[in-house]
């Protein structure tokens, strides 16, 4: 596949991948054959490769694709509060978990990308692997229609939607917070433990950059975690309503 094939500037290329039996890999990796190739080919050029002709448009589309099928999804199988499965989703649709899907069919070794942006270590980024993802999912939906992205996803979140269900928990709800937002994780710190080995009282503090959000107390440093999650969710979730309340 040439760069002219591609409508490409004339920048040095790099795909592990590439041509008619690297798309077919890929294909075969997804579960889905494209009826037109030309919308995978435009959904794997990163943006390092051409400015203009990349996978921004389809990335932007796929987001929203992503975001449906997989609230839809939870909302079939739980009768779950909004709260709960609006945490689920945010551990589901987010960066981390997007690359960690990407990877997982070998994505990263079918981007297009520029030599030297590849050559510094590119196509392993979460983020660029993240945003590829979405565009091959939104060239997915364009090419075979609403029932064919439905497949691939649930096809590939399958086990991750699964682990969702069975772990979230206080900590679980407070990370996806933070990772909804783009910010760091929450960080936990042991600060006391009191009693004698059979009847241990552990307490612990759960921060966000620097700041102290709360403190809980267990009879294990999990639970102690888990109370001091749950405090801090509470109160993120108070200060949230009160600023709508402010908005209002």
């Amino acid at each position: 596949m040439s760069q002219q094939d591609q409508g490409l500037p004339h920048i040095e290329a790099a795909a592990i991948f590439d041509g008619e039996s690297g798309h077919q890999q890929l294909m075969s990796a997804l579960g889905y054959q494209f009826t037109d190739q030309s919308m995978l080919k435009m959904a794997l050029t990163h943006p390092s490769i051409n400015h203009k002709k990349n996978n921004q448009r389809l990335e932007f589309l796929g987001d929203a694709v992503l975001q449906l099928i997989i609230s839809e999804q939870l909302f079939d199988q739980s009768k779950e509060a909004e709260g709960k499965l609006t945490f689920k989703r945010q551990r589901l649709v987010n960066e981390q978990t997007l690359a960690k899907v990407a990877r997982q069919v070998q994505l990263g070794a079918h981007l297009m990308l520029d030599k030297r942006f590849a050559q510094d270590g590119g196509r392993e980024l979460d983020s660029v692997l993240a945003d590829a993802l979405e565009a091959v999912l939104a060239a997915v939906y364009l090419d075979g229609g609403l029932t064919a992205a439905q497949k691939v996803i649930q096809d590939l979140f399958k086990q991750l939607i699964a682990q969702a269900d069975a772990s979230l928990d206080a900590k679980g709800a407070l990370q996806a917070y933070f990772q909804a937002r783009g910010e760091m994780e929450p960080t936990y710190e042991d600060l006391d433990m009191q009693g004698p080995p059979h009847q241990r009282v552990f307490t612990v503090a759960v921060t966000h950059a620097g700041h102290h959000l709360a403190t809980g107390t267990g009879t294990t440093k999990r639970a102690a975690q888990q109370k001091a999650a749950k405090k801090a969710l509470d109160t993120l979730k108070q200060r949230g309503k009160e600023h709508e309340a402010d908005q209002a």
